[in-house]
Parts: C-alpha cells; structure tokens; sequence
C-alpha cells in the first residue's frame, strides 16, 4: 500500500470560545504523544488550532479525539486557511443606525454595515519603539583628573579633551489596547489603539481614561453588531475580567487567535 502523501491539514476548534486549557492541553498530549508539560506550552500559543500541516487521515481522527471530549472541531485543507487582510489603521469612528462610518489613517474614509461586521476582536499589545537619539560626551572625571595631574607635574598645556557626538539606539516599549474590525463580504479589517484614537464617538460616555474609554467602545460595538464572533479579549472585557491572565505574549498571539476566528465565519 503506497504511503500516504501529506496534503496539508489543519484542525481548529470550531466554538467561539477557547476550550478549557486543560482540556485543549490533555488532547494535544494525547494526538501527539507528548507529556503535559510540553503540551500545556504548545497549547498555550496555539489559540484553538490543535493540529498543523497534517495529513487528512490524521486531521480526521484529531476530530474523532475532541468529538470523544464534547470538542467541536473542524478540519481545513491548508490552502483553504483563510487570512485576514492587513488592517487598515483608523483613527476615528462614528456608528449610529446601522452604518459604521471610519477614518482610515492612509486611504481616507469609509463605511460599513452593522450587520457585515463579522468579527470584533480586543487584546493588549506590547508597542516596541527604537529610535536613534544624539548626545555630546566629553571626558569622564576620571580622564579629567588624569589629565590634570599630567599637566601639573609636566606643566604641559594638554587640555582636558573634547567633546564628541555619540549616537545611541533607544528601545522602548508601551501597552496599548488594540482593537480589531472585520467585515465580510468585503473582508475590511479596520485596527484602532487605544493609545492613538479619538473616542469622541463616546458622546457623553466619554472619559479621561484611554483605558476606560476602550473598554466602553468594545461594548459599544458589541452592541452594535450582536452577531459578530468575539475574541478571548473581547468577551473578558465585555464579562469585566482581567485580560492579564490571557497569554497575549506577543502580536503573534492575537494573529492567531484572529486567524482562527476568521475561519468560522460562514
């Protein structure tokens, strides 16, 4: 019998919410055949997608695994692993009666229907910034004091030096809350930070928080489009719970989560 050649397949949790983490932990262990530990740390950037560039027996029977634990579960040839499109950065949003209308930093203004939203995802965000920054440094005290002995016991005029430009890289990094729109059929996907947003769109509800003012705009939008599948982010602030717990490691995390989201949307 001629083996069977790896056409490439994925299997991805089909609820809306993650599964309990040690459930999602206990069946990577056992499709895989690796202790806990190692599978509690795959599970943990996995983000509902159990199974990778598999073949499509095996996708198969990873099904059959978290139909066993009441997991649904859907299978995807890996060609059909639908990407999200680059986010379009916006900085202003008005909805009211059914239209969202947006400001998009670098193509202008757009608008959409409430009920083309499709996905409304939230999470922190580490924001790492390098900029390059130019400062004067003359002699240290030390070579200072050095010099100074030398011209008192020489009498030799030598100065005590000059002062040059020194360039230094400066890396910093800031939390922001980012904020993630998807619509279908047009697969618009608009991303505002909190850091950088005008929230006037609050009216009266505003704050002087960004944070607190994030937190009333994913209920807002919520609200607005009902139907739209929500990320782990997303459904904590709407519950009030803390997202720290949420292992938003890095801006690969929330690609993935979004990745499988958009998957589930008919």
């Amino acid at each position: 019998m001629p083996e069977e050649k790896n056409t490439g397949f994925s299997v991805l949790t089909a609820d809306e919410r993650l599964p309990a983490f040690a459930l999602f932990s206990r069946i990577i262990s056992e499709s895989r055949g690796i202790n806990h530990d190692d599978a509690g740390r795959i599970a943990r950037h996995a983000w509902g997608f159990i199974g990778e560039n598999i073949t499509e027996t095996e996708a198969d029977k990873l099904v059959e695994l978290c139909a066993v634990y009441g997991l649904n579960a859907i299978k995807k040839p890996a060609g059909a692993v639908q990407e999200p499109e680059p986010p379009l950065h916006i900085k202003k949003l008005v909805f009211s009666e059914g239209i969202l209308n947006y400001t998009d930093v670098s193509a202008g203004a757009g608008s959409t229907d409430a009920n083309a939203l499709t996905l409304l995802a939230a999470a922190p965000v580490k924001e790492i910034t390098t900029k390059t920054v130019k400062t004067r440094e003359g002699p240290s005290s030390q070579e200072k004091a050095i010099r100074f002995g030398i011209m008192a016991v020489t009498g030799l005029p030598i100065g005590m030096g000059k002062s040059k430009e020194v360039k230094k890289e400066v890396t910093s990094s800031e939390l922001s809350f980012c904020l993630d729109i998807i619509s279908r059929p047009t697969a618009v996907r608009l991303r505002l930070s909190s850091n950088d947003f005008d929230f006037s769109c609050l009216k009266e509800k505003k704050t002087y928080s960004s944070q607190s003012n994030f937190r009333l705009l994913c209920a807002e939008l919520a609200a607005f489009a009902p139907a739209a599948l929500k990320n782990a982010g997303l459904l904590a602030i709407l519950e009030s719970k803390p997202l720290a717990p949420l292992p938003y490691d890095s801006p690969d995390d929330y690609e993935q989560e979004i990745l499988r989201l958009n998957n589930l949307i008919r």
